[in-house]
């Protein structure tokens, strides 16, 4: 339900507005619970420029753009702003922007939203950098219990700030919102045109991008897409050329765009490797992208993944990401288009229950606990 008066809400963020769906279906949620929003996010070189909507943007400027220095020197830029500008809530989104954000609402007394995409102490980069895991489990035990409202994508992550801090948090898992199923006609799949593989999302460590690409080696007549940036783009780049007739990285893409990649493909692709809880207990935006495109997943089995496309019924599931593992399992989808028919049909169907307006319904609640 809509509130008669409009509060402020300002959402704090590392992530780029461009490329993050997820952040502009949240400030819509917040809208229709009587907020309007502004986003405070950090400028960077090579953000994609972004068209801004009903929430005005202010960027935030750093002399560092990655490691301590930058994290540190964000959160004391974003609680200076929070400091000087009226909010009746304010949004920490992940574990990066809590600590300027939980400092600003223990002083101003303003209702914290922590939105955690992921479970930042376990991410693959910081595995192997114990004092800077640390840093952050430390930031989360100081902040987490100190939330008014906490949001998560998936059960498990909620189930470890349940177990941790006693805290509960809302599942709000990543699916489309509902005017973006419908308004989007996606196009046909030619037939007879060379079988394509769709890897969207970062391009980072952890998930399973070079096994695929070796993989492509034993699959004929088909085509990889790797559509994303990340910390492994450069890394890739020597081991695409090598089979450039077959693969392309087309760097990164503006969340709008995303379905023109999307309806290209015939499989898509949702493999991690098991380096750490946040991998193995993902549920990867793209999977929510493949039922609205009505496009078959490839998952590995991992608990999240493995459920959602089990449920779902529209994809395989593989036990390990060795490449042959790979190969074999995508040249079994591909000679089986019948196969592919019926995943596709399944998709459509669970579209209908599927949808950010049916997730949000109980952060709706929270937002308007009287209404």
């Amino acid at each position: 339900m809509k509130s008669s008066k409009k509060k402020k809400a300002i959402i704090c963020t590392v992530s780029e507005l461009a490329t993050d769906y997820r952040l502009h279906k949240l400030s819509k949620t917040l809208k229709e619970a009587g907020f309007d929003s502004t986003f405070v996010c950090r400028k960077k070189n090579g953000h994609l420029p972004f068209k801004k909507d009903d929430a005005p943007v202010i960027y935030m400027n750093t002399i560092w753009e990655k490691g301590p220095l930058f994290y540190l020197l964000f959160n004391l830029r974003i609680f200076i702003y929070l400091l000087f500008h009226k909010a009746d809530l304010i949004v920490s989104v992940d574990l990066d922007t809590l600590t300027g954000c939980g400092i600003a609402k223990q002083i101003k007394r303003t209702r914290l939203l922590f939105d955690s995409h992921e479970y930042f102490p376990e991410v693959p980069e910081i595995q192997n950098k114990k004092w800077i895991k640390n840093i952050w489990l430390t930031a989360e035990k100081w902040f987490v219990p100190r939330v008014d409202i906490g949001t998560t994508v998936c059960q498990p992550i909620a189930d470890i700030y349940k177990t941790k801090y006693y805290k509960n948090f809302i599942v709000v898992r990543n699916a489309p919102m509902m005017n973006r199923i419908n308004n989007h006609n996606f196009v046909h799949r030619q037939a007879n045109k060379t079988f394509t593989i769709l890897y969207q999302g970062a391009v980072n460590y952890g998930r399973a991008l070079k096994q695929l690409i070796e993989a492509m080696k034993y699959i004929p007549d088909s085509r990889l897409l790797i559509v994303g940036d990340g910390d492994l783009f450069n890394e890739l780049k020597p081991l695409v050329e090598q089979q450039k007739n077959k693969i392309t990285l087309t760097g990164k893409v503006p969340f709008e765009q995303l379905p023109n990649f999307t309806q290209q493909a015939d499989l898509g692709i949702a493999l991690l490797e098991n380096i750490g809880l946040n991998n193995y207990y993902a549920l990867p935006n793209r999977l929510f992208d493949a039922i609205q495109a009505q496009l078959p997943m490839l998952g590995i089995n991992f608990p999240e993944i493995e459920q959602f496309i089990t449920e779902n019924n529209f994809g395989k599931i593989i036990q390990n990401i060795e490449p042959k593992t790979i190969a074999n399992a995508i040249l079994e989808i591909k000679n089986n288009p019948m196969q592919i028919e019926q995943w596709r049909k399944n998709a459509s169907l669970a579209q209908q229950k599927i949808s950010w307006e049916n997730e949000t319904i109980s952060l709706l609640k929270a937002l308007n606990p009287s209404v």
